[in-house]
């Protein structure tokens, strides 16, 4: 959180303020009549959001905690559904482990326009009725009102955040705006099955379950831009990635920087433990910067044991600043092999690069951190080194190494006599 702007701090704390005080209000409001209800509620709202659907790409998901919501929303009221809100988002917190501040954001979002859902279907029918045109106006304004509030909340935190207009971020895409309000309409509407027959609920598990199976369809498409060996992204999709994200930094004049890292003799891994352990080596690497960055940051193998990392919204230091907490966590760690009795270790080295200018093609920023990249592993290997205009800058030791023209041409030739670096 601490990368974040001020302005996008301010924005999230005042959330997080007015999302606990509405919750905190509404829990004394809560009908417990019925506590067996609300438990399965929130478990099936709980299941739904861990169970998330991947979308098309690596930052969209679809969730059927919607569904949940909705009809909690239209049977139980306003407290129960907050309750529900809360416990689900704790129970994916708990399982998946996002990083805090978006989960916390993500709860009180949802608390704070439940809020606003609520006095729009109390407005239209006060009386909480079930038989006639009322609650279903009500029902059809507030879950319309919660979905289009959602999409604008989550809209502005990533216009502050990355610089992202809702056109740009894509938060009112005619498709996840339309299946949001679709389930809150489904859940809802159950309600209605539920107060004449609770049986015939069962009948409405076929089409949640076609729904489901078709929100996998993009999820399964996206396989073939993931490196099966590592579960990172594969060369081609970073490649897309990188002239999305540049195209955005130069529009907007943001900062944008590309990592280039390489294990260290990795042959001499697989010539004295064999592939298997050069393989289990490559995926225990490929974990740890799976998990060491943000959920918008893109991480790749490029080809063997050559890896790459897209870092938006990251300046030349910043980045260097994480890649060396990356650096010491994969020199630190000890990989448990079957063909050996005790752990091995390997190091990484890193090159970084950023977008110094406007006319700065993908090649070259790619082309500059694979030049600090070799410089890394000339330097004596498990190292990170940026490139400058005035050379390799080593942020950790403050010294910049310039190099001549002439030791060009090494970046993407083999060094003579050198049969691994």
């Amino acid at each position: 959180m601490k990368e974040l702007s001020f302005s996008t701090k301010l924005y999230l704390y005042f959330i997080y303020a007015a999302g606990l005080a509405i919750f905190f209000s509404q829990m004394s409001k809560m009908d417990l009549s019925e506590p067996g209800v609300l438990v399965i509620l929130s478990l099936l709202a709980s299941l739904a959001l861990i169970l998330k659907v991947e979308g098309p790409t690596n930052r969209s998901h679809y969730t059927f905690s919607f569904l949940v919501y909705g009809f909690t929303f239209t049977f139980c009221g306003i407290p129960e559904t907050m309750f529900v809100i809360v416990v689900s988002n704790l129970a994916e917190w708990g399982w998946n482990r996002p990083p805090w501040f978006i989960q916390l954001f993500n709860t009180c979002c949802y608390i704070v326009i439940m809020q606003v859902a609520g006095l729009v279907y109390y407005s239209i029918n006060p009386d909480n009725l079930l038989t006639s045109w009322q609650p279903v106006l009500a029902i059809a304004i507030s879950m319309a009102t919660f979905n289009v509030l959602n999409h604008v909340m989550v809209g502005i935190v990533l216009w502050l955040a990355r610089g992202e207009n809702f056109r740009r971020s894509g938060v009112f895409d005619f498709f996840p705006l339309t299946l949001d309000l679709t389930l809150l309409y489904f859940g809802a509407s159950l309600s209605f099955v539920w107060a004449y027959n609770h049986f015939a609920l069962v009948m409405f598990l076929v089409p949640i379950y076609m729904i489901y199976s078709t929100l996998k369809v993009p999820a399964l498409e996206r396989k073939t831009e993931i490196d099966v060996k590592t579960g990172l992204f594969n060369h081609g999709y970073f490649k897309q990635q990188v002239a999305s994200e540049l195209s955005r930094a130069i529009r907007f004049d943001r900062p944008l920087t590309i990592i280039m890292a390489d294990l260290d003799l990795l042959r001499n891994i697989n010539n004295t433990y064999g592939h298997l352990a050069g393989d289990e080596v490559l995926m225990g690497v490929a974990k740890i910067l799976k998990q060491s960055i943000r959920e918008y940051d893109v991480a790749a193998r490029f080809g063997g044991e050559e890896f790459a990392i897209l870092l938006p919204e990251t300046t030349i230091q910043q980045a260097y600043e994480r890649i060396e907490s990356i650096r010491k966590t994969i020199e630190g760690i000890e990989f448990t092999i079957p063909t050996s009795d005790s752990p091995i270790r390997a190091t990484m080295s890193f090159g970084i690069a950023c977008r110094e200018t406007l006319s700065q093609t993908i090649d070259e920023i790619i082309h500059n951190a694979d030049a600090a990249l070799y410089h890394s592993k000339l330097s004596g290997r498990n190292q990170a080194y940026a490139y400058t205009r005035d050379g390799y800058m080593n942020y950790r030791t403050h010294s910049v190494e310039k190099v001549s023209l002439g030791s060009s041409y090494l970046i993407g030739h083999p060094i003579p006599g050198s049969q691994d670096i």
